[in-house]
């Protein structure tokens, strides 16, 4: 209950962040100039907002787990995008053009809307599912602009974009309205914002340089998974949950400095290293496949809420029923870990959804997981033999592993339509959606 009202009052923060400056700036203004002006008013707090998600601060993370934090932060880019799109056309016709100011609103505007189009189609999955987009996205795949670590350093020129953006309303405010007062909000919500976009670009890399971790291990699961384990060279990892995941950096010139999530396998009660499992999915995922032991990395993290579940099992008799797809498995594998090391007696039931059996890894830990866990299950579910799971393949499951719905909690990891038809399966039994707890690869 704690932890939804913080999640409530994170979110009522956030949404009534334009309200200081609405009430500085509209007071004494009629409506038609009034109007413009809240809606512009609205879309600045909201793009400024943005360089505080993407700073990933743990302080709100914690509280909704980095992969809807990445969604909110996709969809309110859009909404704020488009409110200023609107302030752009009526504040247009209502006010007129100031020269200064317009040019670095109208340039802001602009450049939001390239990168924001660029970054919907190329960074995220939301419109693959429509086939013309699917079609240019494959068409133009080939080109090195369309690749996902391009579009990354392109991502980054949002930055141009807020500061171009600021331009604009600081000035309006200062030479056009002459109020020193809402010249100060603006800048003081601009400063705020842009600490946190420093934070994470500039100084956090730099405490990370003494946060090195070297590669002591590397096993090849399968022909396209890597597992990689990790010692802290200081000798001292940092504190984290079982089913977490962390950002890693490789520091080797055969490696491009960008930063790339990657969910432990290890759990938290073997204090002496990090273990991640890496799958080749092209570009950064599949130079490393050739990396070496010895090989420095930096490490960020933790991240990721799908700990809470293990936590709500404790000294209960409830069930945990993972659900896996593809490399969807990682964090599965710290929480059962987590389990064994606990000597926990809740039945555990792992159902891992695969194309074929040439894809099955971690064979030697599952096989240890089933020998010292009396209570554990591993069902194997291969689409190319059995189709897709759905509510009826899974309720036979669930009969042949005398698993109860009502007092069973469930973990769902894996691509976006793995986990929505489990979801669904799932509810169609009358299980409350919250006790489904879910992380998806990817936006």
């Amino acid at each position: 209950m704690k932890r939804k009202a913080i999640q409530y009052m994170i979110l009522a923060i956030y949404f009534l962040s334009p309200l200081p400056i609405a009430f500085i700036s509209l007071k004494g203004l009629n409506f038609s100039i009034a109007a413009p002006a809240f809606i512009g008013t609205i879309s600045y707090t909201w793009l400024l907002s943005e360089l505080i998600t993407a700073a990933r601060p743990k302080f709100i993370e914690k509280y909704f787990s980095l992969d809807k934090f990445h969604r909110f932060h996709g969809i309110m880019a859009i909404v704020a995008l488009a409110l200023g799109l609107l302030h752009k056309e009526w504040a247009s016709f209502a006010w007129g053009e100031f020269e200064f100011s317009t040019v670095f609103g109208d340039f802001a505007i602009m450049l939001f809307l390239l990168l924001t189009v660029l970054s919907v189609l190329f960074m995220t999955s939301w419109l693959a599912r429509i086939k013309i987009i699917k079609m240019a996205k494959d068409a133009l795949g080939n080109f090195a602009l369309t690749k996902y670590g391009t579009m990354k350093i392109l991502h980054n020129f949002n930055i141009v974009a807020i500061i171009a953006l600021s331009v604009h309303v600081i000035t309006i405010a200062y030479f056009v309205r002459a109020d020193l007062t809402l010249t100060l909000m603006y800048s003081l919500y601009f400063i705020v914002a842009l600490s946190f976009y420093v934070y994470h670009k500039l100084i956090r890399p730099i405490l990370l340089k003494n946060n090195i971790y070297t590669i002591t291990n590397v096993v090849n699961e399968t022909d396209q998974i890597v597992s990689l384990t990790l010692a802290a060279e200081n000798g001292r990892i940092f504190d984290y949950k079982a089913g977490q995941f962390i950002y890693l950096r490789v520091k080797d010139d055969n490696y491009t400095f960008e930063e790339h999530p990657f969910s432990l396998t290890s759990a938290p009660e073997n204090p002496q290293a990090l273990s991640v499992s890496i799958k080749d999915s092209g570009d950064y995922t599949h130079i490393i496949q050739r990396i070496t032991p010895g090989t420095k990395v930096t490490v960020e993290g933790p991240y990721g809420g799908l700990w809470q579940p293990l936590e709500d099992i404790q000294n209960t008799d409830k069930s945990l029923v993972l659900f896996a797809g593809g490399v969807g498995v990682t964090p599965m594998l710290g929480i059962l870990e987590s389990l064994r090391q606990k000597n926990a007696t809740n039945k555990a039931v792992l159902i891992w959804s695969l194309r074929n059996e040439n894809e099955l890894a971690y064979a030697t830990e599952l096989a240890s997981f089933q020998k010292d866990m009396p209570n554990f299950t591993f069902v194997p579910f291969y689409s190319n033999t059995s189709g897709y799971l759905d509510a009826e393949k899974t309720a036979a499951i669930f009969e042949a592993a005398a698993v109860p719905y009502a007092t069973s909690e469930f973990v769902l990891c894996g691509p976006k339509g793995f986990m929505h038809t489990v979801e669904s399966a799932l509810v169609s039994k009358n299980v409350s959606k919250q006790k489904i707890h879910f992380e998806s690869f990817g936006l």
